[in-house]
Order: structure tokens, then C-alpha cells, then sequence
């Protein structure tokens, strides 16, 4: 079973081996939650400072029989964007990870060759909702800065996220 909160620290491209039986597997190699072949893009309307604060994690795509974790996240910034993401869950206590930006809507975590970007593919135009994914599609989470409401916002991600190739039957939402 992947532990998703270990994705933020050593990548995805390093647990083919290890998550082989969590990993839906066909004829191109392993395939985690997104249809690769479909372009992904990030938001290019990113402000670190707005973006930074308390999350919820509202929405988490995650592999057949495996519980979502719906924790809590901290975005920290500073002058060169995002700086750190803190995860809570009941499962885990507290977990902090470095980040940093190369560019607008895209946070790194960890360090090269286990370094993970993770792309900023929607946010709503007040910074309440947002939809954050990667390449590989190892990874996706719909975030608000509420436990509860804005339903309409929370669709509007999840709309993105199947739109940028995340598989929609994977989607569970708080």
C-alpha cells in the first residue's frame, strides 16, 4: 500500500518498484491515478502569498480499497514563493517537507532524484478552492480553506482534475 504523505518526500518515479501492487498496471508500464497522455497544465494566475495559510483536504484521488486521508495542510511562502507544506491527519500526527518554486503554480518537494513537482492546476479567483496534481499523476488533492460548503467550487476542481486526465472513479470527496 503507497503511504501518500511519503509521495511528498521521495516522488512517485522512485515507488514503481515498492508499489507495484497498489499501482494499476498495462501495457505502456504502471499507471497511478492519471491518463499520462493527456496534457496537464498549471494555473499561470499563481500568488504564493495568497495561496499560503490552512487548507482541508476535501477531495483525494487514491487507489481502490484505500481510505482517503482528509487532513489538513499548511502552505508556507516567502520571497521566492512557496517555502514548505505541512500535512496533518489523524493517522499521522504532523509532517513538514522544504518546497520551492521554479515557477508560477508549481511547488517542488524533496531533492533531485527523488524531487516531486506538484502542479497548481486550478485555483478559484479568491484563493478558497484548489485543485494540485502531478505529472505522473501519482498525486491529487482538491483542497478548500473550509471543512464544509462551496460545493460549487469543489466541483469546478474536480472538473479540472478529470479534465487534466485524473481518473474520476479514483475521486473521493469529503
Amino acid at each position: 500500500m503507497i503511504d501518500r504523505r511519503k509521495l511528498l518526500t521521495i516522488g512517485g518515479s522512485a515507488l514503481v518498484g515498492s508499489a507495484l501492487p497498489a499501482c494499476v498496471s498495462n501495457n505502456d508500464g504502471f499507471e497511478f491515478h492519471r491518463d499520462t497522455s493527456r496534457r496537464l497544465s498549471s494555473t499561470t494566475r499563481f500568488d504564493a502569498a495568497r495561496f499560503a495559510g490552512q487548507w482541508v483536504i476535501r477531495g483525494e484521488f487514491v487507489h481502490p480499497g484505500q481510505p482517503p486521508l482528509y487532513g489538513t495542510v499548511a502552505i508556507e511562502h516567502g520571497a521566492k514563493g512557496i517555502t514548505g507544506i505541512s500535512i496533518s491527519s489523524g493517522a499521522s500526527g504532523r509532517e513538514r517537507y522544504d518546497a520551492r518554486m521554479d515557477r508560477a503554480g508549481r511547488i517542488t518537494v524533496g531533492k533531485q532524484p527523488f524531487a516531486t513537482q506538484y502542479w497548481v492546476l486550478w485555483v478559484d479567483a479568491d484563493y478558497r478552492t484548489a485543485a494540485i496534481g502531478t505529472p505522473s499523476g501519482s498525486f491529487g488533492w482538491i483542497i478548500d480553506r473550509n471543512r464544509k460548503g462551496g460545493d460549487d467550487r469543489i466541483k469546478a476542481a474536480a472538473d479540472v482534475m478529470i479534465f487534466n486526465g485524473y481518473a474520476k472513479s479514483r475521486l473521493k470527496l469529503r
